[in-house]
């Protein structure tokens, strides 16, 4: 997908690996300004300096997202970097296994802080900005798991995902007067460098049960954000997209359309 993002100014939060990098050098592609936000300064420094050298504008905010002043200073690198602020990815997040049994409370609040906590703070630094624009463009990276139960130990993950939805919807209510919309992505198997353990022994077990027979690509997810980034999705808002190759599909749609392959 191809969108004219010039003179727009994107952060992307997470944006040094896996989607994020993805989303980021896809928005610079298409014209975008974007600064990246991530805890890892290196990998977000050569993603910087990729999207440098082949022509893009890109800058760097080394920042861990688990505070609100974190992310105030994120947003405020933002519109330092490139004079304003017109769309906004939250894409960075945390997610341990962890039995219930063992989820202490202080895990709890850091999955929560890191992964939705942040969306609120960076939505509110961000506002103030979207509404000197009179547009911009929220996008939240969620997840399948925040409302579909099909891995054990994500207790806290799932908690923190489907808040990200609900919080969206009801961002969009407030948002849509500053001419600003709201919405999330919910991914599903997708297959990067973020964490070992989605590797290709988890796609095997997985995948087969894929109507599009493949675990997702970040390139999958950076399209989707693409869309919701760009003056075509204009009148979409408060919305959760999913994008897992039929994946959720229920059942006995799934068997009816191999029985026809």
């Amino acid at each position: 997908m191809q969108a004219d993002l010039t003179g727009k100014v994107a952060l992307v939060t997470g944006g040094g690996r896996g989607i994020g990098r993805a989303i980021a050098s896809l928005l610079a592609a298409n014209g975008a300004s974007v600064l990246i936000a991530t805890r890892t300064a290196a990998s977000g420094q050569e993603v910087v300096d990729e999207i440098n050298a082949s022509g893009g504008k890109a800058a760097l905010a080394a920042q861990d997202l688990s505070t609100r002043e974190a992310c105030d200073a994120s947003v405020a690198a933002a519109v330092a970097a490139f004079g304003g602020l017109d769309i906004l990815v939250h894409n960075s997040g945390i997610f341990p296994f962890t039995p219930f049994e063992a989820l202490s409370d202080e895990e709890f609040d850091r999955v929560m802080r890191t992964n939705l906590y942040s969306f609120m703070w960076l939505a509110r630094a961000a506002l103030p900005h979207l509404k000197a624009r009179g547009s911009g463009r929220i996008v939240g990276i969620s997840s399948l798991i925040g409302n579909h139960s099909w891995l054990a130990g994500m207790e806290s993950y799932a908690a923190s995902k489907a808040g990200m939805v609900g919080m969206a919807r009801n961002l969009a209510l407030e948002f849509a007067k500053y001419g600003a919309t709201v919405n999330t992505i919910e991914p599903g198997l997708v297959i990067d460098d973020r964490d070992p353990r989605m590797d290709d022994g988890t796609a095997s077990l997985i995948v087969p049960n894929i109507p599009m027979q493949r675990a997702g690509l970040p390139a999958d997810i950076a399209n989707a954000v693409l869309f919701f980034a760009s003056p075509t999705s204009q009148f979409v808002t408060g919305q959760a997209l999913v994008v897992d190759g039929g994946h959720m599909l229920p059942d006995m749609s799934s068997y009816a359309m191999k029985s026809r392959l």
